[in-house]
């Protein structure tokens, strides 16, 4: 009840601060281009791919999203120490493999959503299955499927503050040491919470004007309207 609130600590030990914050961001963003990329390359072997390919994609994200993730961290970290891999790139591997199970999850049944038809007539004017997938399925998916993605995108800033259980110095790290030099609790949990929400926004707000110019972009003009 007598607890007095001293916020000048943050400003002293700002270099901390500052260090944890550009970790974490470095982290989430390195983790969410390669979760993307495999839940792109995966989702999509799952929904188009021979039998063979989808019960892969089948059996790997039922594999990865059935270990919690903070396991995972510690197989790449501590079973897998015979690697000898930095504590960040143990952190990036965990996040990106445990994320791109659901961002495979979210392409497979988005492509799988669309009609067939549109899949088939893009094959038969002489366009390859590979440009089908880039000018006639993705487009259209993509704007189906950036919300879902948003909230795991979301998710993975997140849980990024796992990675401090493995000594990588993001902000949670650099908050815990803070804590323990300073005592000064409340303030430096207040601090971190505003960090990840800023951090959040920041990435719902991309995608929503994201989605936002590709659905603007996607509806005819007046005059296509009046030709039409």
């Amino acid at each position: 009840m007598n607890y007095s609130f001293d916020w000048s600590a943050l400003w002293l030990h700002r270099d901390l601060i500052v260090s944890g914050f550009v970790t974490t961001v470095e982290l989430a963003s390195i983790s969410l281009v390669l979760a993307t990329v495999l839940g792109i390359v995966i989702g999509t072997c799952g929904a188009v791919g021979s039998r063979g390919l989808r019960v892969l994609a089948i059996g790997w994200v039922e594999l990865i999203r059935s270990v919690p993730l903070l396991i995972h961290m510690y197989i790449w970290y501590m079973a897998l120490a015979v690697l000898k891999l930095p504590a960040f790139a143990c952190a990036v591997l965990a996040l990106s493999i445990y994320s791109s199970a659901y961002v495979t999850e979210i392409v497979r049944a988005g492509i799988e959503n669309l009609p067939a038809g549109q899949a088939k007539a893009a094959l038969a004017s002489g366009l390859t299955q590979f440009q089908t997938l880039r000018l006639v399925i993705y487009p259209q998916v993509f704007r189906r499927i950036l919300p879902s993605l948003a909230s795991v995108f979301s998710q993975l800033i997140k849980d990024s503050s796992l990675a401090s259980v493995i000594a990588v110095a993001d902000i949670t790290y650099e908050a815990g040491a803070l804590d323990g030099m300073t005592f000064r609790t409340f303030e430096v949990y207040a601090m971190t919470l505003v960090l990840y929400l800023v951090l959040v926004s920041i990435v719902n707000r991309l995608l929503g004007a994201l989605l936002g110019s590709s659905m603007r972009s996607s509806r005819p003009s007046p005059r296509e309207l009046s030709d039409a």
